[in-house]
């Protein structure tokens, strides 16, 4: 097992999900530590779960998930962006509603952030990703890896965004909308 190689993705994986993260606390105001850890758990969960289940899906849906994957994560984020972005526009800072972070909200952001990790578990049962042929072992700790590196981005990331509580409303709300939506425009190109 490639461990250099394994950080690297980790840390490639993990870049959505911590931008998705720094994104939703540039708006949270309340209940920061709970929301940080609901986010980065999940987050982290996705992302080793789903080389997991890329590794066993195999090849058969490599073809469909690199075609359709881009695009499910593309809808998502920009749909969440333009959300952020109309309800500033309308004036009212509407904290619980921002960013869903109840439990469709987390599955939806734990979903839309670890595709690209689906698709890693797919290479790896192809032998093309940390090497060939590996055992249980190792690919439950490169999922475990991944996992941790994705946690620990989320609560980073988070806590970075909330440096910056002193701007306005307005500003945080429409610039969190814009990194959603570049987010999305990122995962098709």
């Amino acid at each position: 097992m490639n461990v250099p190689g394994l950080l690297g993705i980790a840390v490639a994986l993990a870049v959505d999900a911590a931008t998705y993260s720094f994104s939703y606390g540039l708006q949270l105001q309340v209940h920061r530590r709970r929301a940080a850890l609901a986010l980065a758990c999940t987050v982290g969960m996705f992302q080793a779960f789903m080389p997991l289940l890329g590794y066993v899906s195999g090849a058969g849906l490599r073809e469909p998930v690199q075609q359709w994957g881009p695009l499910c994560s593309l809808l998502i984020f920009c749909s969440l962006g333009l959300g952020i972005i109309h309800k500033a526009f309308r004036g009212k800072h509407e904290e619980a509603s921002c960013l869903p972070l109840g439990l469709p909200g987390l599955i939806l952001a734990g979903f839309a952030t670890s595709m690209d990790a689906f698709v890693v578990g797919i290479c790896m049962a192809l032998g093309r990703v940390v090497g060939d042929n590996l055992s249980l072992l190792q690919l439950a700790l490169s999922a475990g890896i991944i996992g941790l590196v994705t946690f620990a981005g989320a609560l980073i990331f988070f806590r970075l965004a909330h440096a910056l509580r002193h701007l306005p409303d307005r500003l945080l709300q429409i610039t969190s909308g814009l990194i959603l939506i570049a987010l999305g425009v990122s995962c098709v190109c």
